[in-house]
């Protein structure tokens, strides 16, 4: 890494995944023990039996339903945002999804709100689908004055801009299946030239309408089989998913300063194209490697220091190969030790599309935080088009622990978007410094305080604030709870005072 780099400290996320995963011991152990997320598109979603060919050239028609969903995605707090329910009605529910995980983000990030407002927080966000608008103008009449600011690509980061009062970059990024980690480059770039002084990150993609689905069953990349087999001999396309997650990024040296949490660290990114290739949807192993080459040999990053890569792994039988030959050729060769070991979440999630290189991150997030790997599912048979031997790769097939060492963990992250657009991120596990008790995703232990203080809860309306209370109940009854003292502490230091307050003694 160069010198005037700047590491970029994760300081809070949020996340919503196939199987509603929104918790990160329920994620972690739904990886952990393989299991598979993928079902199928809710019958209420559009009428599925008359969009449904098995016949792939049957026109208007796809031949899979297969797909990694989230439920109760019409459920929206409106009020929460001071959004009318009439504008809400309008609104894409993936701009609905971004309020919420930004919210959660930052108080996953001991950030309260309203104390940003006003500052140069940016605003980054890959997004592209316009599945939602695409049904509304089914029927004309529907439109009205929300409708615009509802459903177009750009208001989904300018509303976070607007909900929060930020005043840094805010812009919406669409490079297809790469646009949460091209948004996370970008965000990065910002921060290190001094754009901003600190982002809010998401990818967002969800499955409204049938078009989609129609698109991809004619240009063959739908998994007809249902499931995401990624670098396998079985591997037959990729399985559409929706989900979103947000991260809240501020340099490493400003989030110790300031006492925040810190889940991991950003060391390099980087983005390119692929050019022309043999067709336009057709990836590069020449663009994906000459993209490696820029991060590690500018940045001189040891091959060698790299403990796992998350690969973009959809399954498909042109990519995963294409794929692994930059992946060996740039990192793994060069490696003097053990194969670099490589994965796919797409296996376990499917493929969240413009959302799916902030999945596979937060992945990658967690093993740095377990020090392990889940397994990649679906994997009887590596694809025997790809020499794994001879490029030094080795499949993550089961379970692996990792063991502490003098050096930090480094993970990374690669996502293609279909039309040559290729982003990769390099993180790394975050150590506090011996003499600091700050714990990675924590907040500073406090001593022991005697009176015991009292536990401060606030919510927008009574049923939340019930439901808050009840949550609080559930973690201080858990055999490993943290100390009530920085519960406390945290309850009342560290997250926004809403209108409806308790205090318990």
């Amino acid at each position: 890494m160069s010198d005037d780099r700047k590491s970029i400290a994760i300081v809070g996320m949020a996340f919503r995944f196939p199987g509603d995963l929104s918790d990160s011991a329920r994620f972690w152990e739904a990886l952990k023990s393989g299991e598979d997320l993928i079902s199928t598109v809710p019958k209420d979603r559009w009428a599925k039996d008359t969009y449904y060919h098995s016949r792939r050239n049957e026109p208007g028609r796809s031949y899979t339903w297969s797909a990694g969903v989230l439920s109760r995605i019409d459920e929206f707090d409106a009020e929460f945002f001071g959004i009318s329910p009439r504008e809400a009605q309008q609104m894409d529910p993936q701009q609905r999804l971004l309020l919420e995980l930004t919210w959660e983000a930052l108080e996953n990030g001991a950030q309260i709100p309203e104390r940003l407002a006003g500052t140069n927080c940016g605003v980054y966000v890959g997004i592209a689908s316009n599945d939602y608008i695409q049904r509304r103008i089914d029927d004309m009449s529907a439109i009205d004055s929300f409708t615009a600011t509802g459903n177009t690509a750009s208001i989904a980061s300018n509303r976070i801009s607007y909900a929060f009062d930020l005043r840094g970059p805010s812009m919406s990024l669409d490079t297809a299946c790469s646009s949460s980690l091209v948004a996370l480059h970008q965000a990065c770039s910002g921060i290190e030239k001094g754009d901003t002084s600190m982002a809010l990150v998401g990818g967002v993609n969800m499955l409204l309408h049938p078009f989609g689905f129609v698109g991809f069953s004619k240009a063959s990349m739908l998994s007809p089989t249902g499931r995401c087999r990624a670098f396998s001999a079985d591997g037959d396309g990729y399985v559409r998913s929706e989900g979103s997650a947000v991260l809240f990024l501020k340099t490493l040296d400003q989030a110790l300063a300031d006492g925040d949490p810190v889940h991991a660290v950003i060391l390099s990114s980087g983005v390119n194209c692929d050019g022309r290739t043999h067709g336009i949807a057709m990836p590069s192993p020449e663009g994906q490697a000459e993209l490696l080459e820029s991060i590690y040999g500018s940045g001189n990053l040891d091959p060698d220091r790299l403990d796992y890569l998350e690969a973009h792994g959809t399954g498909t039988v042109v990519g995963d190969p294409i794929e692994a030959s930059a992946i060996g050729k740039v990192l793994g060769v060069a490696r003097t030790g053990d194969p670099l070991l490589v994965g796919s979440v797409k296996s376990n999630l499917g493929h969240l599309e413009t959302a799916s290189g902030m999945a596979g991150l937060i992945k990658v997030i967690h093993c740095l935080k377990n020090r392990g790997i889940p397994a990649s599912i679906h994997l009887e048979r590596p694809n025997p088009n790809i020499d794994f031997n001879a490029l030094n790769l080795k499949l993550v097939t089961e379970y692996t622990q990792l063991s502490r060492n003098e050096y930090p963990l480094r993970m990374a992250v690669n996502s293609f978007g279909f039309g040559g657009a290729n982003a990769h991120v390099l993180l790394e596990e975050y150590r506090a410094p011996d003499n600091s008790s700050q714990e990675s995703g924590t907040v500073a232990t406090l001593p022991p305080l005697s009176p015991l203080p009292p536990l401060l809860l606030s919510a927008r309306n009574e049923q939340a604030l019930t439901v808050l209370a009840q949550r609080y109940l559930d973690i201080l009854g858990k055999d490993e709870a943290p100390a009530y003292s920085d519960l406390a502490a945290a309850a009342a230091l560290q997250r926004q005072h809403l209108s409806h307050r308790m205090a318990v003694f």
